[in-house]
């Protein structure tokens, strides 16, 4: 069979220039038995050709793309092409994939794939294929990366390689789906399997997919020892509680990280109880960003606005850390009451959404989708989009950029500094642009 597998992307002048190369549609390539023929589309790179030849086309989605997701499906099952969708939304919603597919994945594929590719070419592909347990991360294939296509870095946004040392998440955030999905029992891939894998990658530059990198202080103290004399340069994501232990920050500096994204989620002490990854953090976020500056990381913190416990200082509050912890790049989001999350049950139960179904409507990113508790509509997105522009201001971004972590005293430092936090601004500042649909006062978000 000739097999395409489909990662969707919509490219909007609001979307992210962070470009990555993911690793589950190189993984699930390898997973396929070699008598069939691969290609393989991330639409983060390259358009897909809806004229080529397929017989079978497997397409990953993720709730953000469900319109271009289901769309896609539906035309190539015009044109007579078997369709399977799998990723975090399908396994959340099978009934509702089911109308725009031959068959779903629920779960992770490694264990249901090859069974999946022979029913299909023997023309008996069932509707539902469902992994019922969690996948042994010992002797996976390595990725077929080499079925990318060809991309040229940009110094603002280089390419980074996305390479896995573990999978699920202890935490289960309200809301958050990654531990329903991936499992809340942490997994590491073997040290020496992840180290020759990266050592495999013909590029500098890769990035850590784990949603919580370093979980596991033994096993990430082991890898990161491993990878010291690889001389590469790596960036991740992970929690807030890396900063608890100095040996582990200083392996991670040695192995060659430069940056992480850190979920700082909130600065308000009422929220912090309610989000499991920073409710037993045993340092302060400023002590946590002292330790992180001090090895030389570069931090991308995240916040979320409009938890149920935040009153309208959060916005006066979360300014002022960024400014004073030097954040090197801030991503400010409007909560998302994502379907399969407590959150979404709740907010559901309590009849607070202002659209059920929302993920069909391909409404922006930071749409307000819900009717917020401790302060009205108006003032959340009012306080949000002041807070984004106070942030992304240029005495805001100059601030910051003068509290000089190690890692911009270079000149490719610099050049990332100023290229990641303008794209971002302009990025941010056109969304600000758009109309909110659920909320009367369509110009809250104002003229910048």
């Amino acid at each position: 069979m000739k097999i395409k597998l489909i990662a969707p992307h919509e490219q909007h002048e609001y979307t992210s220039n962070f470009r990555l190369k993911r690793v589950n549609l190189p993984l699930i390539a390898a997973l396929t038995p070699p008598s069939h023929t691969i290609t393989m589309v991330d639409e983060v790179f390259a358009p897909d050709d809806l004229n080529q030849e397929v017989d079978l086309v497997g397409i990953t989605v993720i709730t953000d793309l469900v319109p271009r997701a289901y769309r896609m499906a539906d035309t190539y099952r015009q044109k007579g092409v078997k369709v399977v969708l799998g990723g975090i939304h399908p396994t959340i919603m099978p009934d509702e994939a089911l109308g725009h597919a031959d068959a779903v994945v629920v779960g992770e594929a490694e264990g249901v794939w090859a069974r999946l590719v022979a029913d299909a070419a023997s023309g008996q592909l069932q509707r539902l294929y469902r992994a019922d347990k969690k996948t042994d991360l010992t002797g996976l294939p390595r990725p077929r990366r080499d079925l990318f296509a060809k991309t040229e870095p940009r110094m603002s946004a280089p390419v980074y390689v996305g390479v896995e040392a573990s999978r699920g998440c202890p935490f289960d955030c309200e809301f958050c789906c990654s531990g329903q999905i991936m499992g809340q029992q942490y997994r590491v891939r073997p040290v020496q399997e992840v180290v020759a894998e990266i050592e495999s990658i013909d590029s500098t530059d890769f990035f850590f997919v784990d949603d919580a990198l370093g979980m596991n202080r033994e096993a990430g103290k082991k890898l990161f020892t491993e990878m010291i004399p690889l001389k590469r340069l790596w960036m991740g994501q992970g929690t807030v509680s890396l900063a608890e232990d100095v040996e582990l920050l200083k392996l991670m500096r040695r192995s060659g990280c430069r940056g992480l994204l850190l979920g700082f989620e909130s600065v308000q002490k009422g929220t912090q109880h309610e989000v499991k990854k920073i409710k037993n953090l045993k340092i302060d976020f400023y002590e946590a960003m002292r330790r992180f500056h001090g090895e030389g990381f570069g931090i991308l913190g995240a916040f979320i606005l409009g938890f149920d416990y935040e009153n309208k200082d959060v916005f006066e509050q979360t300014y002022e850390f960024i400014i004073k912890s030097g954040l090197d790049v801030v991503q400010l989001r409007i909560l998302t009451p994502l379907p399969g999350t407590r959150l979404y049950k709740r907010l559901f139960s309590e009849g607070r959404l202002f659209e059920p179904d929302w993920w069909l409507h391909g409404y922006p990113p930071d749409t307000l989708l819900f009717q917020p508790k401790s302060m009205t509509a108006d003032e959340l997105l009012s306080g949000y989009a002041h807070l984004t522009r106070q942030t992304y201001s240029s005495g805001s971004m100059l601030k910051r950029f003068l509290g000089m972590s190690p890692w911009k005293r270079t000149l490719r430092g610099c050049l990332m500094y100023a290229g990641i936090n303008i794209s971002t601004r302009d990025r941010y500042f056109k969304s600000l642009r758009i109309p909110q649909p659920f909320v009367g006062a369509a110009n809250v978000r104002g003229e910048l």
